[in-house]
């Protein structure tokens, strides 16, 4: 036999549509964390489908070179906009939007490869029609990253003398006679 309700001790509120709810006395209403969506999994890019599945991976490859096709574009324009910045009939509000898209896409397209696991591979440029796009050798790979690498050390050489220069022109006693 059960004891009857209205003999436990509760805190009853009622609410806008009449019907009463009650809740034990020491605990109060569960409120969500502003940020509690931050912390979900975000299945957008593979809705109902395994997500280590070849084929979402080669759909998250198209939509990725998508997404570069489109950065792409949007930094022509915008490299466009920044270089007829003072020719006449130019409109700096649109090359402003223009840098604002690119910020915007920039930041998706990163999410969009972290999020796809693809972010760890060479992006391979979208074949035209009729056209196919062989992968480099990892001889190609190897040469490209050595290259870069001689790039950034040669600049950071650079920056590094013209530091020590002006350095030493700063620390240098004036010689001017007065």
């Amino acid at each position: 036999m059960l004891p009857n309700p209205q003999s436990f001790p509760s805190t009853s509120r009622t609410s806008t549509s009449g019907y009463g709810s009650t809740m034990q006395p020491g605990y109060s209403a569960v409120q969500p964390f502003p940020n509690q969506q931050a912390f979900l999994p975000d299945h957008s890019l593979h809705q109902g489908t395994d997500p280590n599945s070849p084929a979402t991976f080669q759909q998250n490859i198209q939509l990725v070179q998508q997404h570069v096709a489109e950065l792409q574009n949007l930094a022509r324009s915008t490299l466009a906009g920044i270089q007829n910045a003072y020719h006449p009939g130019h409109s700096p509000a649109q090359s402003e939007a223009n840098i604002v898209a690119l910020k915007q896409a920039l930041k998706a397209t990163a999410d969009l490869l972290l999020q796809s696991g693809v972010g760890a591979l060479p992006v391979l440029p979208v074949p035209g029609p009729g056209e196919t796009v062989a992968a480099p050798t990892e001889e190609q790979l190897l040469s490209d990253a050595n290259r870069s690498i001689k790039l950034l050390y040669e600049q950071l050489r650079r920056n590094q003398e013209s530091a020590a220069v002006v350095a030493n022109l700063l620390a240098a006693p004036d010689r001017g006679g007065k």
